[in-house]
């Protein structure tokens, strides 16, 4: 049997950027109540990343005057980026680190300010630094708006390699009372939801016996209905057996089997079980490619409000 350690590869170093927002402050908290048990042999580093924006001034100045440019590049212009920085940004990155040292969390943690667009760097930081796991909240918008402006998690969640980004959702957290984690993994026999399977196994064996619940839906569309009996079985059992081999108790395992919708069907199953983290395998299509043909994690980031998304890369 593999240990934690070897069930979640990802997750030996973390990236949890941060801003002023309140979805800042839930993803902060939900990372707290999560890599607590993970700090002892599984996560060794967890980095808080806060990146400077660049101004409307900035982006703008070499329209407006060659001495606005100027003054941007003077001593004054740097004093007062450095007095934001010690009054506004280190005390927020204190501040996080002090909410994930009083969960529990053990490993190092460290804490980094670069500059640009947070849609870009963010995901620079993670290549450069050989990250596979970013945990970091999002503002509700549209899908049609993420894909023409732009989002962070949008960006993240689209980067080239293999790795798995929590889209931390809307649920409260106390962590006086740190959520029972609750996860529901849609399984449809794949090899990239196996991927889910493994993580999410790492994860119940992290947490103390009897917190856990795991539940793997397998949605199969309408169209099909009666039509895949024997199959639905063998995928649910597979599910199943993968859970077990991987050291999950089966008291914790459900399984259910719906149809409809993949998309809908698993947002509904997440809000009526109450369940904290969906996870989900991913294909690894590029943004281009799921703009075009559509994607049931994609479309499952968006539906989905309360809980969170794990996407786990094939």
């Amino acid at each position: 049997m593999k240990d934690i350690a070897q069930l979640l590869p990802n997750m030996r170093e973390v990236l949890i950027p941060i801003d002023k927002s309140d979805a800042s402050e839930r993803t902060i908290k939900f990372a707290a109540c999560l890599l607590a048990p993970l700090s002892e042999g599984v996560v060794e580093k967890i980095i808080l990343l806060h990146v400077l924006g660049v101004s409307f001034i900035e982006k703008m100045a070499a329209n407006i005057d060659t001495r606005v440019a100027e003054l941007i590049k003077s001593p004054l212009f740097k004093r007062l980026a450095e007095e934001y920085i010690s009054k506004e940004i280190r005390p927020l990155l204190d501040e996080a680190e002090k909410i994930l040292q009083q969960a529990g969390v053990k490993c190092v943690i460290s804490k980094e300010i670069i500059e640009g667009d947070p849609t870009k760097e963010i995901s620079n930081f993670a290549n450069k630094h050989d990250i596979r796991t970013i945990i970091m909240g999002r503002r509700r918008r549209s899908a049609i708006k993420e894909r023409v402006l732009g989002s962070c998690s949008y960006a993240v969640t689209h980067r080239p390699g293999r790795h798995t980004d929590y889209i931390v959702g809307q649920e409260e957290i106390d962590l006086e009372h740190c959520p029972v984690p609750k996860i529901l993994v849609p399984f449809d026999g794949s090899d990239y939801a196996g991927n889910a399977l493994r993580e999410a196994s790492g994860l119940a064996r992290a947490f103390p016996e009897g917190v856990v619940k795991i539940a793997v839906l397998y949605v199969v569309e309408s169209a099909y209905l009666g039509k895949l009996s024997e199959k639905e079985q063998e995928v649910l059992k597979k599910a199943r057996e993968i859970l077990l081999e991987n050291g999950v108790p089966p008291e914790i395992v459900e399984t259910e089997l719906r149809y409809g919708d993949p998309a809908e069907e698993i947002v509904k199953a997440a809000e009526e079980g109450h369940f904290n983290i969906i996870m989900m395998g991913r294909t690894g299509k590029s943004g281009l490619k799921e703009l075009i043909l559509g994607s049931v994690s994609s479309r499952v980031l968006h539906l989905a409000e309360r809980p969170t998304v794990a996407l786990v890369s094939a």
